[in-house]
């Protein structure tokens, strides 16, 4: 999309702008209550509005602006914010209840697919797969460690979601600064990866 000038008009604004920030608040809350700063009741309020309402929306807002990889990456994050809280919630009220490696294997599957969204990211610049591999390398290290009963691995993990909620709120203060000032304030580094190209036979390759 061709960004205007500042002060004119613009046909939409960027959905990236509040999944950024849904991300950055939910994840940072999470794991200040993983490394025990906090209790995991504003994980439950934070997590779902945040993490899970508002990243939904910068999802279903970037469907209509043809945005394919964060459609896909803010809905599934989004959904997975909105699941958890419902886990703590079923454990308070001793409802549909989610027990034993239920959890930690649902992160797990994120973790996965945090991986395999890394990849698409690296079209973009450097610091947005980064993120994502942080992502996929935090869930992962804390699923793996309550299979190993290893609060170590739990809490290395905790610090690489750590940063990479600090990567997005850098990404987050350069987004916010190109759109509304055009001024390029911090560098996001250059993609690892170069796009393909399409079939023009084939519009769905």
């Amino acid at each position: 999309m061709t960004r205007s000038p500042v002060g004119t008009s613009r046909q939409m604004a960027d959905p990236g702008l509040i999944g950024l920030l849904g991300f950055v608040i939910a994840t940072l809350t999470a794991q200040l209550a993983h490394l025990g700063v906090q209790n995991e009741s504003a994980v439950f309020w934070v997590g779902a509005v945040f993490g899970g309402v508002v990243q939904v929306t910068a999802g279903m807002l970037s469907y209509f602006i043809g945005d394919d990889f964060h459609f896909i990456v803010y809905n599934a994050f989004g959904w997975y914010w909105i699941c958890m809280p419902g886990f703590l919630l079923g454990g308070e009220l001793g409802f549909f209840e989610v027990s034993g490696p239920a959890r930690p294997l649902f992160s797990m599957m994120f973790a996965i697919l945090a991986f395999g969204f890394m990849f698409a990211g690296a079209l973009h610049n450097t610091v947005l797969p980064l993120t994502l591999l942080f992502v996929s390398i935090g869930l992962g290290l804390e699923s793996a460690g309550y299979f190993a009963a290893s609060d170590a691995l739990g809490i290395i993990g905790a610090w690489f979601l750590l940063a990479a909620s600090a990567l997005a709120a850098y990404m987050l203060l350069e987004k916010f600064y190109w759109r509304t000032m055009q001024r390029r304030v911090v560098p996001l580094g250059p993609p690892w990866l170069t796009a393909g190209t399409r079939d023009p036979v084939d519009p769905e390759s």
